[in-house]
This record gives structure tokens, sequence and C-alpha cells, in this order.
């Protein structure tokens, strides 16, 4: 472990170092990444052809009532938000890389790291919050009654009984 963190840490003080461990945080790092790529892949293979980055409409189109998306209209969402958040407990922690790597130990690249990941979630917050009801109108547009029968059978778009 000390020659992986000679190597990718900028700052090893070597041998001397904070030891490298799983603290409890990065556990639950590494369990909300597993989720929300879980989540992800099982809402790919759900829409399977229908899947796109872009929010489109295509030929011979239909509308997914189920597996993950008889629980939420938008669950690949949600697992993509289990992943971000796991990922920043990665690094939350005495015992994670910085700390390890004595990144921590600088005041004013903790503040640069915080701020960076405060922008990031909130563009992603934006981009989520502002794309789910464009795909929402898209497929009650397309699909007009059938839709309002899926929104009503599945009113939530992200999580279950709150929005």
């Amino acid at each position: 472990m000390e020659t992986i963190l000679s190597i990718t840490c900028p700052n090893s003080r070597g041998p001397e170092s904070i030891p490298l461990l799983l603290p409890p945080s990065f556990i639950i790092g590494v369990a909300g990444i597993v989720l929300g790529s879980t989540i992800r892949i099982l809402c790919f293979r759900t829409l399977d052809k229908l899947f796109t980055f872009q929010i489109t409409i295509r030929q011979n189109h239909r509308l997914i009532d189920y597996g993950p998306y008889g629980v939420v209209r938008h669950p690949a969402y949600v697992g993509s938000a289990f992943s971000h958040l796991g990922t920043a407990m990665l690094f939350v922690g005495p015992r994670s890389y910085p700390w390890a790597c004595g990144l921590a130990a600088s005041s004013a690249l903790v503040a640069f790291a915080i701020w960076l990941w405060i922008i990031c979630l909130m563009y992603w917050a934006y981009s989520l919050l502002r794309r789910a009801p464009i795909e929402d109108e898209g497929l009650r547009t397309t699909f007009g009654k059938e839709w309002e029968e899926y929104a009503k059978k599945v009113p939530y778009m992200f999580i279950p009984g709150i929005i």
C-alpha cells in the first residue's frame, strides 16, 4: 500500500504518512456507487433500444411502465444521485485518500475541492430537475391518455412518497 501511495500521492511522506484504511465513509461511498450503478444498469436494460442520452422519442417508441419505471418515472437519475453521493463519501474521513496523501492538510485545497464539488452537484441537480419534466412532457404529448394513466400509477419522479 505504501508503494501505491508513494506513486499516486503528490504529498506522500513515505512510511510515516497516515495509513490508507477503509473508514465507514469509504464503505458507505462504495455501497452508494454500487447501488447507483446497479439501478442505472437495470434502467438501461429495461429500456433496451429505447435508451438514449438525448431526450428523444424513437420510432416505434412505447411507454415503459415496469421494472424500475414501475416505481418512479426517472429511476436512472436516482441511480446517478446514489453514485454521485457515494463518490463524495469516498473522500470523507481522516483515513481516506486525501488525508492519507497529505492533501487535506492544505485548507486552500480542501476549500477548493469543496466548492468544486458544490458547483458540480448544483449543475447536476439543476440539469436533472430541468430535464425530467421535459421528458415527462414529451411522453405525455406522444402517449396522451396512456401516459396520464402511467403518471397516476407512478406519480413520483424520483423518490416514492416524496417527489
